[in-house]
């Protein structure tokens, strides 16, 4: 489980504090600098805008001082067993995530947290510094804007397609989403997420529906409507070649668990 042992959101210090540990901080350090800070490394200096971060880990060397004003987030932590290199967030070097706000907020719930002592607060810091992780894995794409920006649309288009897979979506409809072309959209809608719209369509419908099927009184046909299928038949057979047993089987075997 991880562990905080101290927070601080929007820290404002001296004018051109020094922050100096060659030995490290003996924790994982996470931060999030809202001024600019001109950062020491073992081989070179750099000068970190206001908006990027560093992941410091354990035992490395920090030294780091403010240009004018200094102004950071910041949580120190332990991992106990796991580790969080695990998420993949760029450790020991700047880095520029594509909205610092938002980690900004999730520092800001960590330390409510952290500081209120709460019934299962020990657990809820530990989801939530997972989650600050997993966050700043994903705002830190080294990949050009241009690609980012088209992802991020795809991103949402793909998440009104599966979420409301009972609709008729056909492939006019889903291109619309995001305007691009039919061709063109089949081709990064596979790239970005390694199946095609019509195979997680499908595989949506089919989730969904066995979980309908788990309620005795939920007709075949009926949950069938309720997933978008228009055709029984289709419904069935698509159910079988995933399932490996018929929709009715399946809700028989649900009902005998």
């Amino acid at each position: 489980m991880y562990e905080v042992h101290y927070c601080e959101f929007s820290r404002q210090n001296n004018d051109r504090d020094i922050i100096y540990r060659p030995n490290g901080s003996g924790d994982w350090l996470f931060l999030l600098f809202l001024a600019p800070m001109c950062v020491t490394f073992p081989d070179h200096d750099e000068l970190a805008e206001a908006g990027s971060c560093l992941f410091y880990s354990p035992d490395a060397y920090q030294n780091y001082h403010a240009v004018g004003s200094f102004r950071n987030s910041y949580i120190h932590f332990s991992s106990g067993d796991s580790s969080p290199a695990e998420y993949g967030v760029p450790r020991n070097q700047v880095f520029y995530p594509s909205s610092p706000d938002m980690l900004n907020h999730q520092i800001q719930l960590i330390q409510e947290e952290y500081l209120s002592h709460d019934l299962y607060s020990s657990e809820m810091t530990d989801l939530l510094l997972r989650r600050l992780l997993i966050t700043a894995a994903r705002l830190t794409d080294k990949s050009h804007p241009a690609e980012n920006s088209l992802r991020a649309q795809f991103q949402q288009a793909r998440l009104t397609i599966l979420s409301q897979c009972e609709e008729d979506w056909d492939i006019q409809r889903m291109c619309g989403l995001v305007n691009l072309g039919k061709s063109q959209f089949y081709s990064c809608y596979r790239e970005f997420f390694g199946r095609s719209p019509k195979e997680e369509l499908l595989a949506a419908r089919i989730d969904r529906a066995q979980n309908l099927l788990t309620n005795e009184a939920m007709q075949v046909q009926q949950a069938a409507a309720l997933c978008g299928f228009k055709s029984i038949c289709h419904f069935t057979r698509y159910f079988r070649s995933v399932c490996g047993c018929t929709p009715g089987e399946y809700q028989q075997r649900s009902v005998k668990r």
